[in-house]
Formats: structure tokens, C-alpha cells, sequence
């Protein structure tokens, strides 16, 4: 068949790939759950910021993106030729992201496993041990089965079918629950509550939206892609799809629990608390819908999070991106561990909602750094030419810089105020 006849969708997911992989990365049970503890507890006041990030994500991939587009190098490797101590700050950076990666593992797993057992127990009204082993098993032997030997296309149509899937969930979900228009509007203005962990969770807000391995990873797939300055518009058009879908079903997860949890003063602790609190508000058909949508995130997000230390291996050392080498598997069976015992975890050493917040935050804090990168990368007249920044996209540079620096301002305040109540005795 010739590539004019192509299926519609088929000719769409061609041009929308990248984005929905990065979809699919972002909009997990970390931003489910650091969203709806957002709404349940302040309403949709900080809808700015998610606005802000979704902004500052869409220029970050755009830019990102385009030096990958202009030169053919992924941004670590930029980094590592290019940059004065260039091996030390991409070390730093690749250890990093992969580090704070690989520790949301244990809450996306234990949310997950949480979830699904909680459902089985709602609609079959059983709840044992057998059951939440059998679900651990059985989503650890789905994760290590889909990228032991999956190819990025494959992955890529796996995470199409999973970020339809809880698009449409919460979708639906927030237009049965959506609190007042005056509300969603008021929030545009940014403030913070002043009140125990708003400072994390807001960084955290940011950090699940506008995070360095989202950048890295728009880089790295359009290299995977064999992208090039000829599919600049494409490229383009493709983030800003990216960004509005994640500005949707960010702010839809904030109206489901704003519509409901914040109404009764009800704020999201645990996650299985989403489904008790909110069946007798919603009603079952909402609340299946939900889970269905939490369930398509936590896992369409788990894939890319345990991938993102192979690939940024292969984007460090400019290697292609080999998902059967020994390396590569060997980090996949270290996450897939990872996800298997999250759920055993002892609920005294941390909540899995919390965990969630947590890592995102220390994400936050990391993107200072990335986007300065790119900005001094992007300016380098030896390099990138014709195509170095324009004065406008140099202004979009110093927002997303400001942005950051705020957001990890925030990051620090909330890890500190966190770590003092959590440990008095440290000083």
C-alpha cells in the first residue's frame, strides 16, 4: 500500500508518536496522585501551576527537540563534547534523573498494585493476600515481558493504546464531576496556601509536568526516530499536541478530586482512599472509569521510567539504543525488582502517594540545570549556525530558567520542612 493510502490513524500515531511516548512518561501515577492531592486539598487554586509547566514543557521539548533536529547529537552527548567539565555535569545529570527515576519505581508499583487489589475488592467484594501477590506478579511479569526484547515501535503503539485509554478516562471522569468554571478561572492566579507541605506539593506539580527526563527523552526518541531538520514543522506540531494533552489530563485529574475530596475536606493521603472517598460521591460508573484511567497512567508510565537509565546510558556514552544488550536488560530486571517489592513495603516507611511526591520534587530541583544546558548549547554560534537562538527564544530560555529556579526554591523549602517533621532530632 502506498504511504498516501496509509489509515488515518495509523498516518496519526506516524506524526504523534514522540509525543504520545512522552505522554504516556508523564502523565503517570505521579502526576495522577500529586494532582489529585492538589485538588483535594485546595481546590483548583494551583491551576496555575500546571499552566506554567505545561508551557515551560512545551519550549523545553521544542528546544530540546531542535537541537537534536540541528545537530544529530542527543543532549548528554552534547553536553559531554561540548561544555566545559562537560563530563562531570552530564555524569551528574545522568545519575541524577536515573537515580530519582528509579525511586518513583516504588511508588507507580505500589499505587498500582494498591488500586487494582482495592477494585477486585470493591466489584467482587474479595480481598486477600493471594490476590495482591497474584497482581504484583503478574504486572512485573507484564513490565519485564514488554521491554526485555520490545522494540521502540512497539512500545511506542503499547503506550499509544494505554494513553488513549486514560485520556478518555478522565476525560469522562472530569466532565461528571467538574466543579465551577469561576473556580477552575480563580486558579489561574498564582499563590500558595500557606499550610504543611504545600511548598512540595507544588514543586511537585511542576516536577511531574516539567521535568528533565521528559526533556532528555524528547531528545533521545527523535534521534531513535531518525528525525531531522526536514521534519522540523512536524517536530513543532507535535509538541504542542504533547503539552495540551498534558495540560488536559493533568487539570482533569485536579477537577475529578477538586469536584469531589475538597468538597467533603477529604485530602488524598492514599490512594486507594481516590476510590473509597469518591465512590458514594461519584458513583460506580465515575469511579470505574477512574480507576481504569490510573491504572492505563501508572503503567503506560512505568515502561518509559524504568527504560530512562538505558537510555540515558546510550545518550551519555552516543551509543544507539539497544533494548537486548546486557546493560540494558540488567537495569530493566533492576526496575522490574523494584516494582515487584514496592507494594511490601512497610507503610511506616513511607506512603506510596507521598513517595510520589517526593520524587518528583527532587526532580524539580534537577531542572535548573537542564535548562540551562540547553540554553548555552542552543548559543553556540560554532554549532548550531543559522539555527542558534533568536532573541525570543532566548527570553523563553530565561522563563523556563526562572520557572525552575522557583519551582526547586519551592522543592527545597517542602524536602526540608518534610525531612524536620519527619526527623525533629536533625537540628
Amino acid at each position: 500500500m502506498s504511504g498516501g493510502r496509509k489509515n488515518p490513524v495509523v498516518r496519526l500515531l506516524a506524526v504523534l508518536g514522540p509525543g504520545l511516548f512522552l505522554i504516556g512518561y508523564n502523565i503517570g501515577t505521579g502526576s495522577v496522585t500529586t494532582m489529585a492531592s492538589a485538588g483535594s486539598r485546595w481546590g483548583m487554586s494551583l491551576t496555575w501551576t500546571v499552566v506554567l509547566s505545561c508551557i515551560c514543557t512545551y519550549f523545553g521539548m521544542l528546544m530540546f527537540g531542535r537541537y537534536t533536529l540541528v545537530t544529530g547529537d542527543t543532549i548528554l552527548c552534547a553536553v559531554r563534547r561540548r561544555l566545559p567539565y562537560g563530563d562531570a555535569v552530564a555524569m551528574f545529570l545522568l545519575l541524577a534523573v536515573t537515580i530519582a527515576e528509579f525511586a518513583s519505581i516504588t511508588g507507580l508499583s505500589a499505587i498500582c498494585v494498591d488500586l487494582a487489589r482495592e477494585w477486585i475488592r470493591y466489584a467482587s467484594g474479595y480481598d486477600n493476600r493471594v490476590i495482591k501477590a497474584a497482581i504484583t506478579i503478574g504486572l512485573s511479569l507484564f513490565l519485564l515481558a514488554a521491554m526485555w526484547r520490545g522494540s521502540y515501535a512497539f512500545l511506542e503503539n503499547l503506550l499509544a493504546i494505554l494513553v488513549a485509554l486514560m485520556g478518555l478516562s478522565f476525560v469522562i471522569t472530569a466532565i461528571l464531576l467538574v466543579p465551577s468554571w469561576r473556580d477552575i478561572l480563580v486558579g489561574f492566579v498564582p499563590t500558595v496556601p500557606h499550610e504543611p507541605n504545600a511548598a512540595l506539593i507544588v514543586s511537585g506539580m511542576a516536577g511531574t509536568t516539567f521535568s528533565s527526563a521528559i526533556l532528555y527523552c524528547r531528545s533521545i526518541i527523535l534521534k531513535q526516530r531518525g528525525w531531522t531538520l526536514a521534519e522540523k514543522k512536524p517536530a513543532a506540531r507535535d509538541a504542542v499536541v504533547a503539552a495540551v494533552a498534558m495540560f488536559v489530563l493533568s487539570i482533569a485529574v485536579m477537577v475529578c478530586a477538586a469536584g469531589t475530596l475538597y468538597l467533603v475536606h477529604q485530602p488524598v493521603e492514599e490512594a486507594v482512599q481516590m476510590v473509597q472517598t469518591l465512590e458514594p460521591l461519584a458513583g460506580k460508573f465515575a469511579i470505574t472509569v477512574f480507576v481504569v484511567g490510573i491504572l492505563g497512567a501508572g503503567i503506560s508510565s512505568l515502561i518509559p521510567t524504568i527504560l530512562i537509565g538505558p537510555w540515558l546510558i546510550a545518550d551519555y556514552t552516543n551509543t544507539p539504543i539497544n533494548p537486548r544488550s546486557p546493560s540494558s536488560r540488567a537495569l530493566v530486571v533492576v526496575g522490574v525488582l523494584i516494582a515487584l517489592g514496592a507494594p511490601y513495603l512497610p507503610p511506616q516507611f513511607a506512603k506510596p502517594v507521598f513517595i510520589m511526591i517526593l520524587t518528583m520534587a527532587l526532580l524539580a530541583v534537577i531542572v535548573p540545570v537542564s535548562t540551562i544546558v540547553i540554553t548555552v548549547l542552543l548559543n553556540q554560534k560554532d554549532v548550531m549556525k543559522e539555527h542558534r537562538n533568536s532573541a525570543a527564544m532566548n527570553f523563553a530560555c530565561v522563563v523556563m530558567i526562572v520557572f525552575s529556579i522557583v519551582m526547586s526554591y519551592y522543592a527545597v523549602i517542602g524536602l526540608r520542612d518534610y525531612v524536620h517533621a519527619k526527623f525533629p532530632g536533625l537540628w
